[in-house]
């Protein structure tokens, strides 16, 4: 399927998605602590039945239950050399399950790993993690694929990016809110639409977290803003363990069509279930949405308006921002420093930067016997400990950009600096940055 053919389908009607994969499997018999994926290829009769109730309840959309099959998530079971191969054998099952009137959607998620700082990943190296399963999924006939139950926006931004370097499928994003409204990381709902729509997402929305009450605050949050089609895929409620050390979720099929309406009337141009849910709840999302027009896509958001964001904040552009430039243009003891690959006085000149009121940082590494591309990372790493503010980016060398904007986890701001307009362009449209003229 094409990105165009899939904008029309999603503007002349709601789409219904799947519900739950995972807990549904374990009343199946799907032990805890084994790897789903060859699970499932182990004993495909489950997902089969499963995959083929929600077809008939009226998913048009099925999710292949390729949840955890990238190579970091397989490694923990020593099947990372089978990443291909599973990712072609469960979209197989899924399309055995479906037919071909259903789409099915190659299922991608988080890693399991966390990026530098924090761990030992980095942006690159796992931007590839994502694009070496996109492409597998894409050889094996998934009509488009999703990233879905993403905590952290950082590596959404990869997997996004991975995905659209392997491919031109449709590729749908959800990630997942807890009740603050924030996701583990401390990205809300506005900052997830800003930086993912801006990275060229086919769809934005929620998944998994907690049911649609809960989320229906956030969502239409994600809504006021959002100018792709939006997508709403809650749990039946909260978990609770039973009696019988079991997980169960209270919300009922039709409670949480209740629910689901308002998120229709909200926005919601997709709407399926997360954890908890059965074909019984996907029936009657499909029921509701025949009574339902497809939202207009953008309704809610101003085209002349520019935001900016770090990974767990949104700044709205004035038409003449403020920007603060730090760089070792002016600084002989930077330039001293970044030379030798270090920036120990970066976060004081940041605090006296931040004491003139910007609206935006500007940071810069160019000067001369400095290696721009290999300390700009680190660069952006010390000033996230330091400033709250966006970043913006300004070098003569485009590789120096591109190192900065696949570094950064929000949406930035480039300051253009004797760069080819064109290649600029095209740059700063492959991460979504915003160029400041």
């Amino acid at each position: 399927m094409t990105k165009k053919d899939f904008a029309q389908m999603v503007k002349e009607k709601i789409l219904i998605l799947d519900g739950a994969t995972g807990s549904n499997l374990q009343k199946e018999g799907m032990p805890s602590g084994v790897c789903p994926e060859q699970w499932i290829l182990e004993h495909p009769q489950p997902l089969i039945k499963l995959q083929k109730a929600y077809a008939e309840a009226g998913s048009q959309i099925v999710y292949a239950p390729t949840f955890g099959a990238n190579r970091l998530k397989l490694g923990e079971y020593g099947l990372e050399k089978k990443t291909e191969e599973m990712n072609r054998a469960l979209v197989a099952l899924t399309r055995e399950a479906v037919g071909e009137n259903v789409l099915v959607a190659g299922d991608l998620t988080m890693t399991g790993q966390a990026l530098e700082p924090m761990g030992e990943l980095t942006v690159e190296e796992l931007t590839d993690v994502y694009r070496q399963q996109a492409a597998a999924l894409k050889e094996a006939g998934a009509d488009l694929l999703v990233v879905e139950t993403m905590l952290s926006l950082a590596e959404t931004r990869a997997a996004l990016i991975g995905v659209k370097e392997a491919c031109d499928l449709p590729v749908l994003v959800t990630m997942t809110f807890g009740e603050s409204g924030k996701t583990l990381y401390g990205t809300d709902g506005v900052t997830a639409v800003e930086v993912l729509q801006s990275l060229g997402a086919d769809g934005v929305g929620l998944n998994c977290g907690a049911g649609p009450d809960k989320m229906l605050p956030v969502f239409r949050q994600m809504a006021a803003h959002a100018k792709v089609p939006l997508i709403a895929k809650p749990n039946a409620g909260l978990p609770r363990v039973a009696a019988d050390g079991s997980t169960v979720y209270d919300m009922e099929a039709e409670v949480f069509g209740t629910w689901m309406e308002q998120m229709m009337e909200a926005g919601a141009a997709m709407a399926g279930g997360c954890c908890g849910t059965d074909p019984a709840y996907i029936r009657i999302l499909a029921q509701l949405a025949e009574t339902k027009k497809a939202p207009v896509t953008g309704a809610g958001s101003d085209e002349n308006e520019r935001y900016v964001t770090t990974e767990r904040r949104t700044v709205r552009l004035p038409d003449h921002p403020r920007v603060e430039t730090v760089g070792p243009k002016n600084n002989q003891e930077l330039l001293e420093e970044y030379r030798m690959g270090i920036c120990d006085t970066l976060p004081e000149l940041l605090e006296d930067a931040l004491d003139e009121e910007p609206d935006l940082i500007c940071l810069s590494v160019d000067g001369e016997g400095i290696s721009g591309k290999e300390l700009v990372g680190d660069v952006i790493q010390e000033a996230l400990q330091t400033v709250t503010l966006p970043l913006a980016f300004s070098s003569e060398d485009l590789q120096v950009l591109e190192t900065a904007l696949c570094h950064y986890p929000g949406r930035a701001a480039v300051i253009p600096k004797n760069n080819n307009r064109e290649a600029l362009k095209n740059l700063c449209e492959k991460y979504g940055a915003v160029i400041l003229d």
